[in-house]
């Protein structure tokens, strides 16, 4: 059985090699601002496209420039080969970790990541023709991905490429990385990832006419995380000129998830400092009491060893398998493999920062998904300056391009069970339902209001939305509706769709993971999903770069009336990017405004539905839950909780230091008390004494 395998693996490479140098033309060198650069023109199915992978477009994110906005790359001397991707960037996650595309180029992260490819059609008769450019933004909660995950390079020729289209996908910083936050006296500091894609969007605008891209015409697109990206760099004003138009799918800048709205950042840098910090490490050795020496030995747990400690039993899923007890143990606090020393208690914000130039190190990915389960997906934060605002105030008054959005028909029918813990419960009762619903509204809802609410107000809407589909509307639907309210309002052209394909096919779940039991190989698990699912999260984007395959799942078989679906798809797709109209000879696609509100179903066949998208899910969320998300308890007596500013944790804090505080003052007034008991005694002691008594002998004579 081994020496099959390892003989159908040769075949297959043989024949992907052979496949490679039949379609493999020549090498091609262009002149960049930098200086010469050297890629391939291949020919597919009698037509020519060139290729060129792993082109820096900024300098290396290390050493002094680690940790802060990208700087433009410098000149080079010699010609560069950009035949290969570029190395992807710290991955915090492994969500494309055994991608089959980029499986094994992520062996290769680096925080040296700064890199984009560029796909083109190529004309040998007329080399200065230009062609519209789009620029993919890859998703994965910020925490993962690169520009070559789910790329396959011929579908991508056939599907985007042959149809007029240059393509260009990028990396950009991710996790901490790329979306840590400070504070600098008045001036906010983050959004490191968001800036890279601007350096990348800089360098389009003065390179791709070298590479046959016409950059007064580029449209970003993105999917989820992507999407929001690709939704931001729309609308900020630091994008001006450099984007012309946007696709956004299944994402959005007005997702609570995706901009920070209230409270303090959990990716700030005090905050990260607390899971970094090891206590008894800051104090020094030779001034420790014997007493605590002894301690120290006989309680070698996290609980002492870090300020702030990763909940285990949520990181549990994370860990997995994958570590051996024995290879905890040898972990620092919270998992990491090497402690930073130059960490104190006593730090502002920016020396936090600083010492995190020098010393943040992110060796073990252990620690780094336990800290991006922990902290959650990373954030934008709102800086005016790249990211001016967030809501319905950033979309209606910075929206400027045309744009086309959509979401799938269940973002997330595929979710399991234990995504809510709900798989431990043998018997689910009411109650367990009526507290994951609460769960959700808490963790969801409340990321995208205004301001923090009391928990009897989130429970209010708990109460209210038991039996609507919550997740989904709440960080995808109702986002996508204010956006599009936003660039309707503005008179902008919008195009909007409902992606409800699914195929015929089973859909194959893939996942790797380590069992114990058989050694430390990672065990491949598939799961299929039958067409009782509908379309969801991710599903779209598998027809665009791929024949029906993202690095969790595929549709097998991939048939024609897959092929049929995902030429009609792209057709509409690659339309807009040339024309700003999705429509095709067959079919007129109604753009969205204030007096016609329809939208397009994307399926076979293809269908215009009135009204807003999703109706009326998004409305509830944006107008009725809003409102409720003002309502007060009668019994509070206050408009405001001043502690709806803070985590769960200071909250704790803060009672901890009310109390203290009332301690105090009771204190102080029973000091008071018996301060002036004494003295009233006194006096009262003084005044009833014989020598204070008036002499009534005395008489007064003139």
């Amino acid at each position: 059985m081994a020496l099959y395998q390892w003989l159908s693996a040769f075949w297959a490479c043989f024949l992907i090699s052979g496949s490679n140098q039949q379609q493999l033309e020549k090498s091609r060198s262009v002149w960049v601002e930098q200086g010469l650069v050297r890629g391939k023109i291949y020919n597919i199915d009698g037509k020519h496209l060139q290729i060129f992978r792993g082109i820096p477009y900024a300098e290396p994110p290390i050493g002094d420039l680690r940790l802060k906005k990208p700087v433009k790359k410098a000149r080079w001397h010699q010609e560069l080969s950009a035949v290969e991707y570029g190395p992807p960037c710290i991955q915090f996650m492994d969500f494309h970790k055994n991608d089959r595309f980029a499986y094994a180029n992520m062996k290769r992260e680096s925080e040296d990541c700064l890199y984009l490819n560029v796909f083109s059609p190529y004309d040998h008769e007329d080399e200065s023709k230009l062609y519209p450019i789009l620029v993919w933004i890859h998703g994965g909660s910020f925490l993962a991905g690169s520009g070559d995950t789910g790329i396959d390079m011929e579908v991508v020729a056939r599907n985007l490429i042959f149809k007029g289209v240059a393509l260009i996908t990028i990396n950009y910083r991710l996790g901490p990385l790329g979306f840590l936050n400070y504070e600098d006296g008045n001036v906010k500091e983050g959004n490191f990832g968001i800036w890279d894609m601007v350096m990348a969007l800089q360098w389009i605008q003065a390179n791709m006419k070298q590479f046959n891209g016409d950059p007064s015409r580029v449209t970003v697109m993105g999917e989820s995380a992507g999407g929001a990206a690709a939704s931001l760099l729309a609308l900020s004003p630091k994008t001006e000129g450099l984007v012309h138009q946007a696709i956004i799918m299944s994402g959005s800048s007005m997702a609570g998830w995706a901009i920070h709205r209230h409270g303090n950042p959990p990716w700030r840098a005090d905050n990260v400092a607390t899971y970094l910090r090891s206590l008894l490490g800051e104090v020094p050795e030779d001034s420790m009491s014997r007493i605590a020496k002894v301690y120290r030995r006989l309680h070698q747990d996290r609980t002492l060893r870090c300020q702030k400690q990763i909940n285990e039993k949520d990181t549990a899923d994370a860990i997995g398998d994958d570590y051996s007890k024995e290879e905890l143990k040898k972990k620092m606090c919270n998992y990491q493999d090497i402690k930073i020393e130059c960490l104190s208690s006593d730090q502002t914000q920016t020396q936090i920062m600083e010492c995190f130039r020098k010393e943040l190190n992110f060796s073990s990915m252990l620690f780094r998904k336990a800290l991006s389960v922990e902290l959650g997906v990373s954030k934008m934060i709102v800086d005016d300056d790249l990211v001016p605002a967030y809501g319905m105030e950033l979309a209606h008054k910075y929206a400027r391009v045309p744009m086309m959005t959509g979401i799938a028909k269940k973002e997330w029918a595929h979710k399991k069970a234990h995504f809510y813990n709900l798989n431990n419960k043998p018997v689910l009762s009411k109650e367990d339902a009526e507290e994951a619903v609460f769960r959700v509204i808490e963790g969801s809802f409340h990321e995208m209001t205004s301001d923090n609410i009391g928990n009897d107000t989130l429970r209010l809407i708990a109460n209210a939305t038991f039996i609507r589909q919550m997740e989904a509307d709440i960080e995808f639907v109702a986002p996508a509706q204010v956006e599009i309210d936003g660039y309707a309002a503005n008179g902008l052209p919008v195009y909007v769709y409902s992606f409800n394909y699914l195929p015929e096919s089973h859909i194959y779940e893939e996942e790797k993971k380590i069992y114990n039991l058989f050694g430390k190989d990672p065990v491949t698990v598939l799961r299929t999903e039958k067409n009782s699912l509908e379309a969801f999260h991710g599903l779209d984007h598998a027809y665009i770069f791929t024949k029906g395959y993202s690095s969790n799942f595929e549709v097998a078989p991939y048939t024609n009336r897959d092929e049929a679906f995902a030429k009609i798809f792209t057709n509409m797709w690659t339309n807009f990017v040339k024309n700003g109209d999705p429509s095709t000879p067959r079919f007129k696609w109604p753009a969205y405004t204030t007096n016609s509100s329809q939208h397009v179903a994307i399926n076979l066949p293809l269908k215009v539905i009135e009204g807003d998208i999703h109706w009326p899910d998004g409305s509830f969320w944006n107008v009725e839950a809003q409102m409720m998300s003002k309502f007060i308890p009668k019994d509070s007596g206050t408009v405001v909780d001043p502690a709806s500013e803070l985590t769960n944790e200071e909250r704790v804090q803060l009672s901890a230091y009310r109390r203290a505080w009332w301690a105090l003052w009771l204190l102080v007034a029973a000091l008071a008390i018996i301060i002036w008991s004494i003295v009233i005694y006194l006096v009262f002691k003084k005044g009833t004494s014989p020598r204070a008594q008036p002499y009534d002998n005395i008489l007064i004579t003139r």
